[in-house]
This record gives structure tokens, sequence and C-alpha cells, in this order.
């Protein structure tokens, strides 16, 4: 299962807040951003079970505000 985890962080947080979210298993990649949403957390997880522990840990980093999750239902390739 692969969910992206949106992520808003305390001023002056990001850095610290990346480097802990990169610790936890399950995170495949991070992209921090512009905008209202600071991060998103590409996530890949065996079960609903899973991804809520995922989910857990990264609110639980000092720093993090809140989350918002979305789960993919289908993915597609593009090339070119």
């Amino acid at each position: 299962m692969l969910a992206f985890v949106f992520v808003r962080v305390e001023t002056d947080m990001g850095s610290r807040v990346i480097s802990e979210i990169s610790k936890i298993e399950g995170v495949r990649e991070i992209y921090e951003l512009t905008g209202d949403i600071d991060i998103i957390a590409k996530v890949e997880a065996e079960n609903m079970d899973e991804l809520s522990k995922i989910i857990f840990n990264i609110r639980e980093i000092e720093g993090v505000q809140g989350t918002d999750t979305r789960i993919v239902l289908a993915s597609l390739s593009v090339e070119g």
C-alpha cells in the first residue's frame, strides 16, 4: 500500500522534522514544499495497521503541527 502524508510544521522546524521523518521505517521519499503544506512523505506499508503506526510516528515528532494522508488507489507510469 502506497500513501502520501502531508505534514504541517512549526516555523523553522522543517530541517529537524525532515531528519526525523527520514528515520521512520516505511518512508520512501520526502519532499519539502512551499505553501500551506510543508512536507510530503511518500510512505509504503503492508497494511492499514502499519500505515497507522507510520503516521503516528510522524505526528509524534517535535515540530509537527498536523498531518493529512492520501492513500494511492492506482498508479500509472509515464515515460517521456
